[in-house]
């Protein structure tokens, strides 16, 4: 029981959300305020759909003030910078706009002109996708993007025009869209020699259950849940860790017997470019499992090494992140590239050669690791080197489900890697 209540060390998200929260509350009365003082001129009335934040943010406001000066101050800074990126200021013009003038509003020192219809629209959007933000934080449930969007379909003919305006609040505040409790749908699937104690979904003091990482009933994985990956706890002997870039190849290895041949192990992919709860969880599993020795098996690409470049440094705009890079992952790559690779079932017709787009993420790839020299050991960075090296003179790309000896080339780098 003592153990069912234990949960891993709160990131970001957890230790962020009141905080948040008190942010946007602070910035949609910053807005209410601007159109009050404006007295509804020129159609910048408050949108319906965003007035629950606003009408609870006015009614405290006063018990709040002195309790609250930073958050104000946030506050006005988060709505100043939203106006900035929505492009909704304006200096003095031809026109004769000025602050307070019609159609003109007065947000945190700047003047913001809603005279026209496209602009009222956008600020609509604004205030009532900060409504529903600041819902989520202070209720702790989450929504997707789809359901965001669906939320306030009148004011949004398309998905894109509200994934854009998360974005835009995203950049404004400085965090991930995660934090905000936004969330994608559930794509990292993992499976292996380990139990994962998942919280519950009313907090972090919840009551969590513990999940068994080879259980009959997930013959094909477990879902990594994108809602509370950031709040697990691993419990496992295991010193192999191998993440796969596809599922196919997942599914593959797992029927082929690699986690018995190779036990205690743990394998884990995200179906594709690695997404945020599926590096969550692989960085609990590092930090809780002493470090075992982790491997990316990765098509034989650039946009291969990208992916597994990714797990082990984290993405190369990576401005709004906790750290869950792990540079100690080693890319699992066949030696003597595609001509080495004949000896594990690589047929002349499986390979292509290289686009120039493919040239420009080895290029790419090669000056990251450059930039990296300072903060990263060179014995770390030698193989990415080597390997991306190895590929630009080559000229020539795999699939990695061509092989049909996948299991022996696995077991050839991992025990030529010491494993």
């Amino acid at each position: 029981m003592e153990a069912q209540q234990q949960v891993a060390e709160v990131f970001g998200p957890e230790a962020r959300r009141g905080e948040l929260a008190s942010q946007i509350e602070a910035a949609v009365l910053t807005f209410v305020c601007a159109l009050a003082e404006a007295g509804g001129e020129g159609g910048a009335e408050v949108p319906r759909a965003g007035a629950a934040c606003a009408v609870a943010a006015v009614k405290i406001l006063d018990e709040r003030r002195s309790a609250k000066a930073a958050s104000m101050h946030a506050g006005d800074r988060l709505a100043s910078e939203l106006t900035s990126l929505l492009d909704l200021p304006v200096a003095a013009d031809a026109r004769g706009h000025q602050p307070g003038s019609a159609g003109a509003l007065d947000v945190a020192g700047k003047t913001c002109r809603l005279s026209g219809a496209a602009k009222r629209i956008r600020f609509r959007r604004l205030v009532s996708l900060l409504d529903s933000v600041h819902d989520l934080l202070s209720s702790g449930r989450h929504a997707s993007q789809r359901e965001l969007f669906y939320t306030h379909a009148a004011l949004f003919s398309k998905q894109r025009q509200s994934d854009g305006l998360i974005k835009t609040l995203c950049r404004a505040l400085g965090v991930p869209r995660h934090y905000l409790r936004v969330v994608g749908s559930a794509r990292g699937l993992v499976r292996g020699h380990l139990r994962i104690l998942e919280p519950g979904l009313a907090g972090p003091g919840g009551a969590g259950c513990w999940v068994d990482g080879m259980d009959p009933l997930e013959p094909r994985g477990h879902s990594i849940a994108p809602i509370c990956a950031h709040l697990v706890s691993v419990e496992s002997s295991t010193r192999t860790v191998l993440i796969v870039e596809k599922e196919t190849v997942f599914q593959r290895l797992l029927s082929e017997g690699f986690l018995e041949h190779h036990r205690p192990c743990v394998l884990i992919t995200a179906r594709g470019f690695p997404d945020l709860p599926t590096r969550y969880l692989l960085r609990r599993i590092f930090v809780d499992c002493a470090s075992p020795r982790v491997f990316c098996l990765v098509d034989y690409d650039p946009s291969g090494l990208v992916v597994a470049a990714t797990y082990a440094f984290g993405p190369e705009d990576a401005w709004i992140q906790d750290d869950l890079s792990i540079p100690l992952l080693v890319p699992l790559v066949c030696p003597g590239g595609a001509a080495g690779a004949g000896r594990f079932g690589l047929g002349e017709g499986d390979t292509m050669p290289l686009t120039p787009r493919d040239e420009s993420l080895l290029r790419g790839l090669r000056k990251r690791l450059l930039h990296m020299q300072s903060r990263v050991q060179p014995e770390l960075l030698e193989p990415w080197e080597r390997f991306a090296t190895q590929m630009s003179k080559g000229g020539i790309k795999y699939e990695i489900d061509s092989l049909s000896g996948l299991a022996s080339l696995v077991d050839c780098v991992m025990e030529a890697s010491g494993a």
